[in-house]
């Protein structure tokens, strides 16, 4: 799934690609798309400029002129191009979406999630509003992180609540488990057993660790998918184990990490 940091990088790629510039083309080739059902609004787009796009947790959202927002969750396995016009009237027909600007286009393949909206409904969405602190928002710092988690169920474990879009948004399995690791917290540990300074040292570590993938477009791999292999720090041999209702899975350092 794409995480917070990809999602960032996509919005600042499509603000350079479209921000400003008139939509002169909009369509979606796609039949699964889900702005088939939105024919009509989808028209409002053509002839709109791209006033800003706005990265909320692992959210996407696109604001044009007229009041319209087009709000994109990648899921497991959507993507965003950008590209010069017509350059592959094969992925063209897979798209979701297509947003043609002079010279290029924008393309979503597949996703999630994908409406075009009016701003009212995206600020009445309790999806959006239920979502915890950005951990890569500006104003974003350890004591704000530290308050979510402590506003949490402390019997949760804290690999657990670092997934919750609720708690914090944007952290996916990746930067949980590497967050974790660079930490040197137990992400089997409940949230009531660690102390403010544990806490705020892990918050410190996945917001670095972001920041740095926003940056670079490299996760880190440190322990993540590498079960069995010596984890880097200690030579230990890495663990991984499923983790919560969802079952994702969690790496992790018993030596470093206990």
């Amino acid at each position: 799934m794409a995480e917070g940091d990809t999602v960032h990088r996509i919005a600042r790629r499509l603000e350079q690609a479209l921000g400003g510039r008139e939509i002169v083309d909009v369509s979606a080739p796609n039949p699964q798309s889900p702005l088939r059902r939105q024919a009509a609004r989808l028209e409002e787009l053509r002839g709109a400029k791209l006033t800003r796009a706005e990265a909320r947790g692992k959210h996407l959202l696109l604001h044009f002129e007229g009041d319209l927002v087009l709000h994109s969750h990648l899921g497991m396995r959507g993507s965003w191009r950008v590209r010069a016009a017509g350059e592959s009237p094969a992925e063209e027909r897979r798209a979701w979406v297509v947003l043609a600007v002079p010279g290029g286009e924008a393309l979503e393949l597949g996703g999630s999630h994908l409406l075009l909206r009016r701003e009212g409904e995206i600020r009445a969405d309790p999806r959006l509003r239920q979502l915890g602190p950005d951990v890569l928002a500006a104003e974003f710092d350890a004591a704000t992180g530290v308050d979510a988690l402590r506003g949490a169920d402390q019997t949760r474990q804290v690999g657990e609540a670092l997934l919750d879009q609720r708690v914090l948004s944007g952290i996916g399995n990746i930067y949980k488990c590497e967050g974790c690791w660079s930490a040197r917290v137990d992400p089997w540990r409940a949230l009531a057993e660690l102390d403010d300074d544990e806490l705020r040292r892990l918050v410190i570590e996945v917001a670095a660790l972001m920041r740095y993938g926003v940056e670079t477009g490299r996760p880190p791999r440190s322990v993540y998918r590498r079960a069995g292999q010596p984890c880097p720090c200690c030579g230990a041999r890495i663990a991984s184990r499923g983790q919560g209702d969802a079952n994702r899975t969690t790496y992790w350092c018993r030596s470093c990490q206990s």
